[in-house]
């Protein structure tokens, strides 16, 4: 491609309202919408509005960010301490997880590797790990070692977990088999 502008989709039958995160599962592009509490399905290949998910089945509140592990897509909720597994060839609901043990907080950003699910918990400085093919908890990674600072944004390289620590201008790489901690970048030398 050339990059040159292929199409604006906006209408409301859309169900677009303050879009905050999107993602693709191949055939599909699916946008999250933070003040909708909604998901909208779009074709990858012409753009055509496929469904918009909403309910509160759903659990979604203020949805922020989302992934897909190749099966499901996973949408953060950023003021509803969970995070919603919907069927990425159905759009059906697969599961709402939330409680303390998932460590769930102003949870911004989101990755995969398609074995695991990272989950940015910047209200609390911490990353959740889940297991995508078993939906269990791995861990909660927290503490002063790591340098997260409002963690927002994520990206694998197949062997690590890249953080972006917006407010501790740095970013953490974690160790994808394991979560241990690869090295803290900061300083002026990045920039």
């Amino acid at each position: 491609r050339s990059g040159a502008l292929v199409r604006i989709i906006g209408a409301s039958k859309y169900g677009f309202d303050d879009p905050a995160g999107i993602t693709s599962s191949g055939n599909d592009i699916w946008v999250v919408n933070e003040f909708a509490n909604s998901v909208t399905e779009l074709s990858a290949s012409t753009g055509a509005l496929v469904k918009v998910i909403r309910g509160s089945s759903y659990g979604f509140h203020d949805p922020w960010a989302v992934t897909t592990d190749g099966t499901d897509l996973w949408v953060t909720n950023a003021a509803g301490y969970s995070l919603t597994e919907l069927s990425a060839s159905t759009g059906a609901l697969v599961k709402v997880m939330s409680g303390s043990r998932y460590g769930f907080n102003g949870s911004l950003g989101i990755a995969s590797d398609g074995t695991h699910i990272w989950v940015a918990n910047s209200a609390d400085d911490s990353i959740t790990e889940l297991s995508s093919s078993t939906d269990t908890l791995v861990r909660v990674t927290s503490g002063s070692r790591y340098k997260f600072k409002d963690p927002d944004a994520f990206t694998s390289d197949g062997n690590d977990i890249w953080v972006a620590n917006s407010a501790g201008n740095s970013v953490t790489e974690l160790s994808a088999a394991t979560g241990a901690l690869v090295k803290v970048i900061r300083g002026p030398g990045y920039g």
